[in-house]
């Protein structure tokens, strides 16, 4: 059930089982799988049903260290979260990422991969990829393709969800279940504790309008920069979660850059090999990383690529999503003048469309051009950090001052994987190194993206002195507080964050229950 606190108002005395603060994947998972074991839940969200200028004011952020686009486009105060724009990639951690390297200060998770794994299976039925197939060797066979593999890299397959937005996908769910109420326009601004536990959480709207909720458990599902500015901000008392010192430092993401450039031998046996593959329904992205014994040989951290396959006309990349929109069904997303400007480029259209319905791959024009683009972990003590400035959003909270760096060793473990890439894809194309990068010309750094992936911050450990959260994620200091987003991992390794989110929530729910 959905309600709206501009215009509603909650009943007094309502207690739930749990207060979940924050609508999106993580939030909406936990509500869902929380509800179907009987729990009263309630899912406060500060958006409103669709995207508001308003709501994502309160974003706005000041930046003092490196450009970094994902501080306002990757962050949406909506319901559903970033999911409402997302392309839904869902790929699990390496079980290295879990595992204490050497000369890597503080990699490793306080737990093995094998603690997740019942979990993933469990995330991709929420992820609506229930009967998506496991088996990378199995997609390529169904293809009729050889599972080709390169020397010293690692070839795999990623998974997207059909349906990436999750106030969709779980649409029913969160709109008829008797168990949620979820509100909209509830913005949390302060935590009310009392002792050792949190009582209430005060939330309030843009137009002044306060509230408190109320719960036997609270679960903060913000995102991973968010999570960091709430908890941050200065109580009487001090923090007691924050003994470690840790909060709202080691942020990392996935640095995302085109290293490369690439001049296929064949263009047919390159896209057989790199093109996304559609099949029953699901979409499966080739991709690549570097060999963990590589990894240890040459000093790096974890590294993995894409080939990326950049078409410069507009006018034909709008035609081909307007041809993926009615292949999928998306009339709705579709106007007049995207099909007039689609009319224009019936021949590419054809290719299009014969390539995705009968080859069942994604179709690429000759014209693009083809570059190697990496995904690279940061380091677990990366010196990015998130702090509070001065100034105050319109809920009367301080802003963030975001400050993103990018080291050496990581531009050393990019190069590196460049140069292995050259050797060992040598048999299917020429790999031009961008000059700029292998040189350690700074304007490199110019044309690093950030991922979207934010992580790190309230770090997960087994001791409030290296932590800010426990191993089942529960905040120090507080006993029936709860963390659950991307904001606690120790290290990010170098893989999309959304599905080991979900697999941590599903734990949780479990953990709650095993609990009472």
């Amino acid at each position: 059930m959905i309600y709206d606190l501009l215009n509603e108002t909650p009943p007094s005395g309502f207690l739930a089982d749990i207060c979940i603060v924050g609508a999106g994947a993580a939030g909406i998972t936990l509500a869902v799988e929380s509800a179907r074991k009987g729990k009263k839940v309630l899912l406060l969200e500060g958006g409103g049903a669709v995207r508001e200028d308003s709501s994502q004011a309160i974003y706005d952020s000041e930046i003092a260290g490196l450009p970094h686009r994902g501080i306002h486009t990757g962050r949406i105060r909506v319901k559903g979260g970033t999911t409402v724009r997302w392309g839904g990639q869902i790929l699990e951690l390496d079980a290295l990422d879990f595992t204490p390297r050497p000369g890597v200060p503080d990699s490793g998770w306080p737990f093995p991969k094998t603690e997740l794994t019942s979990f993933y299976e469990r995330a991709l039925h929420l992820e609506g990829l229930a009967s998506v197939q496991r088996s990378d060797e199995a997609v390529w066979r169904d293809l009729g393709l050889p599972f080709t593999q390169f020397a010293n890299l690692d070839a795999y397959l990623s998974r997207w969800c059909p349906e990436p937005n999750f106030a969709r996908l779980h649409n029913k769910t969160l709109t008829t279940h008797p168990n949620i109420h979820l509100w909209l326009h509830a913005s949390a601004v302060e935590l009310i504790t009392e002792g050792d536990a949190t009582i209430g959480i005060r939330c309030r709207t843009l137009t002044g309008i306060e509230t408190i909720f109320r719960a036997r458990h609270y679960i903060f599902a913000l995102g991973g920069i968010e999570s960091s500015r709430f908890f941050l901000h200065p109580r009487a008392g001090g923090l007691p979660w924050n003994r470690s010192g840790l909060l709202g430092k080691h942020y990392q993401d996935h640095i995302d850059c085109n290293a490369a450039r690439i001049h296929p031998h064949g263009l047919h046996q390159f896209h057989e090999l790199f093109d996304p593959i559609i099949a029953h329904g699901f979409k499966y992205l080739p991709k690549m990383r570097l060999l963990p014994q590589l990894q240890a040989q040459h000093g790096t951290l974890n590294i993995g690529s894409t080939m990326s396959f950049e078409d410069t006309g507009k006018v034909r990349m709008q035609a081909k999503h307007t041809i993926r929109n009615i292949l999928r069904g998306r009339l709705r997303e579709i106007t007049t003048e995207n099909l007039r400007q689609t009319a224009k480029h019936i021949p590419m259209l054809f290719h299009q469309v014969w390539r995705y319905k009968v080859q069942r791959r994604a179709y690429a024009p000759p014209e693009v051009r083809i570059f190697l683009r990496i995904h690279c972990e940061q380091e677990p003590t990366s010196r990015s950090s998130i702090t509070l400035t001065d100034q105050r959003d319109p809920l009367g909270l301080l802003r963030i001052r975001f400050d993103w760096q990018i080291s050496e060793r990581e531009l050393a473990t990019i190069r590196q994987y460049v140069l292995i890439a050259q050797q060992s894809l040598a048999g299917v194309a020429s790999i031009i190194p961008d000059e700029d990068l292998m040189s350690g010309n700074p304007n490199f750094l110019t044309r690093c993206d950030d991922s979207n992936h934010h992580m790190g911050g309230m770090r997960m450990s087994t001791s409030d002195s290296t932590g800010v959260v426990d191993t089942n994620l529960r905040l120090y200091g507080l006993t029936n507080t709860y963390i659950c987003s991307s904001a606690v991992f120790p290290c990010s390794g170098f893989s999309n964050p959304t599905h080991t989110v979900l697999a941590l929530a599903l734990r949780l729910s479990d953990h709650l229950d095993k609990s009472e």
